[in-house]
């Protein structure tokens, strides 16, 4: 009863920063988010250290960094993308670098700073892209879009965990999460995309037919994401990500659904949007 108390005040906590963040300005949730991001490639970079790899965590945090800031200004038209483009090419740096730290396994250690910087950077990126998309005819900052994403994952989550408690029986991924099965799956999915109408039905978005195709879409992408989390945890023999978020485990653990969904979402909303 404790543990479920605190993962439940955690959880509304978290919630409440993160659309608080959301509903102030753009910059705030773009400044709530950089430090998540921070935090986040921390996480995974010490889940290699404690696994005897070496990646640049300073490196790869700055560049992640990096690019997520710069996807921000380009998207608000800030910055050209003439203007960005050489800081992108600092990124060259990194390979650099381990020549020069003479450290054990350069290449795993290379790989993994790179690996970390595409896990969360480049999905983290979209977050921003969302509430005002491309072709967005209006070019306003639309929140509620941004809500629409995690409308669709915390349902599902929700969903996939009371469905799976209750009935299932048949593994999704036995080897990598033991606890999820397909029933779960189905559920949660059916669970996210009867949610996702009402909210994209009250908040004029996206029509019921459009709906499904979003949510669908977006619920796959957010199961991938997190049985390659799970993946990535069982490869390095750990059970969370960190104990940042207490009842819940890391930001890593927290974030692993919406980081393939997000990408997946963006390009789902910028094909219906009129």
């Amino acid at each position: 009863m404790k543990k479920l108390l605190i993962r439940s005040l955690t959880g509304i906590l978290y919630a409440t920063v993160l659309i608080g963040a959301l509903f102030v300005s753009r910059f705030t949730f773009f400044a709530l988010f950089a430090i998540v991001l921070a935090f986040t490639l921390w996480e995974f970079y010490r889940l290699c250290y404690l696994n005897g790899y070496e990646p640049q965590v300073y490196s790869g945090i700055t560049f992640g960094l990096l690019f997520y800031a710069g996807m921000f200004l380009l998207q608000y038209n800030l910055f050209t993308f003439q203007e960005i483009f050489p800081f992108g090419l600092l990124v060259l740096l990194i390979p650099f670098a381990e020549l020069t730290r003479k450290k054990k396994e350069p290449i795993e250690n290379m790989a993994l700073t790179f690996a970390g910087i595409m896990l969360t950077a480049i999905p983290f990126s979209f977050f921003n892209l969302i509430p005002n998309p491309l072709n967005n005819e209006s070019g306003a900052y639309n929140p509620w879009l941004m809500i629409g994403v995690f409308v669709i994952i915390w349902t599902n989550d929700t969903g996939a965990y009371l469905i799976g408690s209750m009935i299932g029986k048949n593994k999704l991924a036995e080897k990598i999460s033991p606890n999820k099965t397909w029933e779960g799956a189905i559920g949660g999915a059916v669970f996210a995309i009867l949610f996702a109408i009402l909210y994209f039905h009250f908040t004029n978005l996206f029509t019921p037919s459009e709906t499904v195709f979003i949510s669908l879409a977006t619920v796959i992408a957010g199961t991938m994401g997190d049985l390659t989390e799970s993946m990535i945890k069982r490869n390095f023999n750990v059970k969370d990500s960190g104990n940042m978020l207490p009842g819940h485990g890391g930001l890593l653990d927290r974030f692993d659904s919406l980081l393939f969904a997000a990408p997946v979402y963006y390009v789902m909303i910028i094909s219906f949007l009129k």
